[in-house]
């Protein structure tokens, strides 16, 4: 990476990945080279990457299908530290719960999802309410 281009590798994959995304409805290959090109951003760390990644390979666009690989990958993303990738996983485990062939899986799944949608709800709350008390202790003086 040079002094004149700050855009890091995982960035640019990640970019060059939205622009084939864009594409896929008029080209498989398109769909094939966004997967490739999330893939390797989120093998580099990129969060967005990772997300995108996930419903992706849950979805089957560009690749074989596999739901219970797109909830771990999300899941992973959401222990990794990417908080947004909890409300998406949430919203996976929904629809996953939904699957038109009941198991085991799918059914603890749509147990399990309208909790999860609660807790992100209130996890949601409570980040508002730290936001709110950081902003006052900010403002209160302080004795040097």
């Amino acid at each position: 990476m040079s002094d004149q281009d700050p855009i890091d590798p995982a960035e640019r994959l990640f970019s060059e990945a939205k622009k084939f995304d864009w594409k896929q409805d008029k080209s498989p290959a398109a769909a094939v080279l966004a997967r490739a090109n999330f893939q390797q951003a989120a093998e580099m760390g990129h969060k967005a990457a990772a997300r995108a990644l996930a419903h992706m390979v849950y979805e089957g666009r560009g690749g074989a299908a596999d739901k219970v690989l797109g909830l771990l990958l999300l899941w992973s993303a959401f222990r990794r530290g990417d908080y947004q990738a909890l409300e998406e996983f949430s919203d996976l485990l929904a629809s996953f719960g939904e699957d038109n062939t009941p198991s085991q899986q799918t059914i603890r799944a749509a147990y399990l999802a309208p909790n999860l949608e609660a807790m992100v709800e209130t996890l949601g709350k409570v980040d508002q309410f730290m936001h709110e008390l950081a902003s006052k202790r900010a403002q209160i003086p302080r004795d040097q």
